[in-house]
Parts: structure tokens; sequence; C-alpha cells
């Protein structure tokens, strides 16, 4: 059988219409179809605070992706916010940031994509830095201007790493579309790669289980540039 990967969703408030004020879950198709297209099979988990349903869903599932998104609250790694922090919405954060820790303690596969390599980080102890920019001597753009599945910049492989396994390579190029990057790494995570300017790119878990993080999005790139499918097709031997 296919292995079922649970994907966590976005979430907004209709601001306009008959619709205004409703609260709706969603996702884009683009990290299903990656999934499926990789011999995986997918649910959609949408967030919520009830522990019994978190033990649920992960009763269900092979292995789980944290997939791109909004900011995180500040709060989840002890700081205020700064002036360039973006939106956040902290029910989400939370169900997000324990889904995490609970997968990780039951030995259930994860894979963090964009915002969901920075709720890996902050799940495990670690920080962020609000916005790039806060970053001394940081000179790359990593919100690219141009469509989601283009190249934009570099990143440095680690040898000895899952990505450096994927790979087979110290250098490729990925797409990049976040403004907050990783400050203080977690527990037991190392970094696996970097952008030229010392931004880290990727990181891994180093415990028993695997959990593994990227900072692009593979997911928009995979059609057109096939090497970034092999991320999920890593991921989905890995729930296997």
């Amino acid at each position: 059988m296919k292995p079922l990967i649970g994907l966590t969703t976005n979430f907004i408030i209709s601001n306009e219409g008959p619709t205004k004020g409703q609260e709706r879950y969603f996702l884009v198709s683009d990290n299903v179809k990656s999934i499926e297209k990789s011999g995986g099979s997918t649910i959609l988990f949408p967030h919520t605070h009830d522990t019994e349903t978190f033990e649920r869903y992960l009763d269900l599932v092979d292995g789980i992706i944290l997939t791109g998104g909004i900011d995180i609250n500040p709060m989840f790694y002890g700081e205020e916010p700064l002036e360039k922090l973006g939106y956040f919405n902290t029910k989400k954060d939370f169900f997000d940031v324990e889904l995490t820790k609970k997968a990780i303690q039951r030995g259930i596969p994860v894979l963090g994509i964009d915002r969901g390599l920075q709720v890996l980080n902050v799940a495990l102890g670690g920080s962020l830095h609000q916005d790039i920019s806060y970053i001394e001597g940081n000179h790359i753009k990593h919100f690219q201007s141009s469509i989601m599945s283009e190249k934009s910049h570099s990143v440095e492989i680690q040898q000895g790493t899952y990505l450096y396994e994927i790979f087979a390579q110290d250098r490729i190029f990925v797409n990049s579309f976040h403004h907050q990057a990783i400050k203080e790494l977690g527990k037991d995570l190392i970094v696996s790669a970097r952008a030229s300017d010392g931004v880290i790119e990727a990181i891994e878990y180093a415990g028993t289980s695997f959990a593994m993080g990227i900072q692009w999005q593979p997911e928009f790139m995979y059609i057109e540039y096939e090497e970034q499918k092999k991320i999920f097709e890593f991921f989905i031997e890995k729930c296997k």
C-alpha cells in the first residue's frame, strides 16, 4: 500500500461578501500532487487544540509534511514581536508545533517545507530571525519576484547528510519565498544546507526518528526540475 502522508493546512478568515467572517482551511494543490506523483497518498489536517484529535491524526498516517505559509508567533520561541514580523495565527502555530513534537516522539517521519522548516526548528526549542534584514551581512534576495517554479539562488549542501544523499552534489539552485530564517538551532538538529550569505536552508534531526526541513518549496519546482522530486521520493521511502 502507498504510505499515507498527513499535510498541515493553512487558515484564513474571509473578509468580504456574504462569507465575511467565515473561517476556512485550505492548501495549495501542488502539495498534494507532488506526494501523489512520488508514490504516496495524502490526507489534510485542519488544525485543532483537541489532544485526542492530535493522537488520532497520527494514528492514521505514515508520515507528516509541515507545509509552507505564514509567520510563526515569536511567543513560541520566547521573543517579543519586532516591526517586520508578518501575519501569524497562534492557533495554527500551536497545532503545528505540538503535532511536530508528538510525531517525533512517536517516530513518525516529518518533512518541513518552507515555514515547515521553521516549525520543526521551533518545535525542538530553536528560534527565528523575524526578518532576514535583521541578520548582519545578509545580501541575497530570499523572496523572489519571479514565478514559483523558477530557480532563484544556490545552496551549499553538507556531505554526509540526507540532503547530500538525495542530490549527490554539494551545490544546487532552489526557489525562495521566505523573509524569516533560523536563528538558534533546535535541540539535536544539524544544518545540511546554507545559502551563500550564511542563511540556513536545510536542517536534519540527529535523533532516532527521521525529520528534515528545507527552506525552499520543491512542490512548485518538481515538474520543471525533476531532481526536486527526489526529495518527496526519499521522504516516501522513509515512511514505508
